[in-house]
């Protein structure tokens, strides 16, 4: 790791450190503010905080070297895997540089309504205190997106993995089975002899309307049939193998380098999802106390942060549910390969070993292993903030 990068790194993280311990102590000697805001604050400032400085700590640390891994991955299942290299890194491109223009411009505007609501509402209220809690939810959004765009990136290697499997697949299913079901054997081919009873008679000494062969087993036509060629895919099915193994180890990279980032961040994203959605719910319902003239103002940003939040977790979970999806797909390909006949034996054993490897190197992503991400995440979190918020109504009221 460069020694410019090291000093950056280090400078960043000094300067969220100070931001998040002033916007901390900004919080806690506020007294205008009613306790539950106080409260909250205190609470998403200080994880937020946390999460921030151990991201920004373990960059130094352990991320860069597991950072180059991941990119030395990448490039080698690419040259075995992409057909048009070049017009796929235009596209990821493209769309990184949308997602990060839309994405820090909504935060910008997010954050410039943010000061100005509260500003406005609380004479006493400096800038600082709001500014202050900024920088580190500025790190925290890109963690979830960096993370985003690696899933993102495997799930479309695993895709034109599929896509290759499909190819496969394709040509067989076109082409058919080979395989011709007859009973007239041609003068050419060597006599088959014919049982009938107890006796062995052969073609040419069975009469017409004397001795009828009757054929009681499949075998018969087994034995007659046209022979069909087998087709070896042994190096492609295996030089898929490898891929798919390397796609593995990527996605073991990134569990590793985003695990605790990650773990941190869904319990912050759940506090404030769950903390703005009680703020707004006590406003409506005038359980806590507002003026009537920043009702509306109030409620439009939480709003505003309840999609920043809610945007974080389908960030987090989406891409790795499409992964799990992807990898699902190829094993239903490999299973459907695995019943094509006319494959010899060599790549009929790549298959079967192909069909160990998914079974044995699944593919998924959690938060430090304590949590697995897909949406089965996303509806416990729904569930569990929606359960919270009806016995806390019901508390106050």
């Amino acid at each position: 790791m460069s020694t410019k990068w090291i000093l950056y790194s280090i400078a960043v993280l000094l300067f969220v450190t100070t931001s998040s311990t002033l916007s901390v102590v900004q919080r806690v000697i506020q007294p205008e503010l009613l306790a539950t805001v106080i409260v909250n604050e205190f609470l998403m400032m200080s994880v937020g905080a946390i999460k921030a400085f151990t991201s920004i700590l373990m960059s130094i640390t352990l991320n860069g070297i597991r950072s180059r891994k991941i990119v030395s991955k990448i490039i080698k299942v690419d040259r075995g895997l992409l057909i048009d290299p070049i017009n796929t890194y235009r596209s990821t491109f493209i769309f990184t540089l949308v997602q990060v223009v839309a994405v820090y411009s909504y935060i910008l505007i997010l954050f410039t309504y943010d000061t100005w609501v509260w500003t406005n509402a609380m004479d006493n209220m400096s800038a600082m205190y709001l500014i202050s809690g900024y920088p580190h939810r500025i790190i925290n959004i890109a963690t979830v997106l960096q993370f985003c765009d690696l899933v993102l990136l495997l799930r479309s290697r695993l895709k034109a993995l599929n896509a290759r499997l499909s190819f496969v697949l394709r040509n067989f299913e076109e082409s058919g089975t080979g395989i011709i079901l007859s009973n007239n054997a041609s003068s050419k081919k060597p006599e088959i002899p014919t049982v009938v009873g107890s006796k062995i008679f052969r073609a040419s000494e069975i009469k017409s309307g004397k001795i009828v062969p009757f054929v009681q087993s499949p075998r018969i036509f087994n034995r007659l049939q046209t022979p069909s060629l087998k087709i070896s895919e042994r190096s492609t099915i295996h030089s898929l193998r490898e891929l798919y193994d390397d796609l593995c180890d990527i996605n073991v990279l990134i569990n590793s380098t985003f695990g605790l980032q990650l773990l941190l961040e869904l319990g912050v994203t759940t506090i404030e999802l769950t903390s703005s959605l009680y703020l707004t719910l006590a406003t409506l319902l005038r359980i806590q106390t507002v003026a009537i003239n920043f009702i509306g103002q109030f409620t439009s940003l939480m709003l505003a942060w309840l999609l920043e939040y809610s945007f974080k977790l389908v960030s987090v979970t989406a891409p790795c549910q499409s992964a799990g999806n992807e990898v699902e797909t190829t094993a239903v390909l490999v299973q459907k390969l695995l019943l094509v006949r006319r494959f010899d034996d060599e790549t009929m054993a790549e298959l079967q070993l192909f069909s160990q490897q998914l079974l044995q190197r699944k593919m998924k992503f959690t938060a430090f292993g304590f949590l697995n991400l897909d949406y089965s995440l996303l509806f416990t979190i729904i569930g569990g903030v929606t359960t919270y918020l009806v016995i806390a109504m019901q508390y106050k009221k």
